[in-house]
């Protein structure tokens, strides 16, 4: 069929009530993984703390003492569940929580006691470089990339409903 060329174009006509969204960015996808791999880490942990107690019941002399560290594991558990949707549904304090989040891993890894057996001194200093200039340049861009990036702020900023 021929069109007419008189015709006018084909309006969108269709209004859309669901707001524009932001995309996730990618710091955001990281601490989500990074969330739910300490969250696998501690989930078999738990496991293997009940399979040992089921393993050696007779031994056990109080069941409080074993309730409190296993509740204690189950609320940070919780917290990291709760902190990973959240990043996921846009919550806004779950930006800073990210970030907090972040700031203590890096802690962790650079204050932690390294055991590490390097064979020269070269060695060693190239492992002091990385563990005290790299690993934090890395947590540094990733806490920025998580907070306070352009597409961060739009992706935590609450949809407005005229943005459609």
């Amino acid at each position: 069929m021929d069109r007419n060329p008189y015709t006018p174009p084909q309006a969108e006509t269709e209004i859309s009530l669901s707001p524009k969204v932001a995309p996730r960015p990618i710091a955001v996808w990281l601490l989500i993984a990074m969330l739910l791999a300490v969250v696998l880490l501690f989930i078999v942990g738990i496991v293997q703390i009940v399979w040992v107690v089921m393993g050696n019941w007779s031994d056990v002399r109080s069941a409080g003492s074993l309730v409190v560290p296993l509740m204690w594991r189950l609320a940070v558990l919780a917290i990291l569940l709760a902190a990973a949707f959240s990043a996921y549904a846009r919550h806004r304090w779950s930006r800073w929580f990210g970030v907090a989040l972040i700031v203590a891993f890096a802690s962790f890894s650079i204050f932690r006691h390294d055991t590490t057996y390097y064979a020269n001194s070269a060695a060693r200093a190239g492992g002091h470089i990385g563990r005290f200039v790299f690993i934090p340049l890395i947590f540094a861009w990733w806490a920025y990339a998580l907070a306070f990036s352009s597409k961060a702020k739009r992706y935590f900023q609450k949809p407005s409903p005229d943005a459609a």
